[in-house]
């Protein structure tokens, strides 16, 4: 009769290690998303913005916008699925840089449809661009104090 109790907890510990071992899989997995998402929103924020609303002709704005918009559209669509998953504690930061990055989608359609001379549609673009300069900042002084309380 003991070796059945005995079973029985060894199935129930094994259960508790498999769960455990999946959860902390599945979260390894999303702070990979996430690091991938923020990779590429750094990159749409100092690099690709930059050029896009630099000097230049209007139609290397729409040139460069219609090469690298699916690039940004597969970048919302990734923060779309890591908010959709994220933790209560990560959901503020992470939803703000998703609608960041979406808001900079929505105003380099503007711009890039927009002449040369639309200085309310290169404003709009500037300050999508700020913004999401601003929720790259939170999200990574939040990671560093995550990093340094842990």
């Amino acid at each position: 009769m003991w070796w059945l109790l005995g079973l029985l907890l060894a199935l129930i510990v094994g259960g508790l290690v498999l769960v455990g071992v999946r959860a902390r899989r599945a979260r390894r997995d999303w702070e990979a998303r996430l690091a991938e998402a923020v990779a590429e929103s750094a990159w749409l924020a100092h690099e690709f913005l930059p050029y896009a609303l630099g000097a230049g002709p209007a139609v290397n704005r729409r040139d460069a916008w219609t090469a690298f918009q699916p690039r940004v559209q597969a970048l919302v669509n990734n923060l779309n699925a890591v908010v959709a998953t994220a933790s209560k504690d990560r959901m503020p930061t992470v939803d703000r840089l998703r609608a960041a990055v979406s808001d900079v989608s929505s105003a380099m359609d503007g711009y890039a449809a927009t002449g040369a001379d639309n200085r309310e549609a290169l404003g709009a673009a500037r300050q999508a661009q700020r913004q999401l300069e601003e929720a790259l900042r939170v999200l990574r002084d939040r990671s560093d104090q995550r990093s340094h309380g842990s």
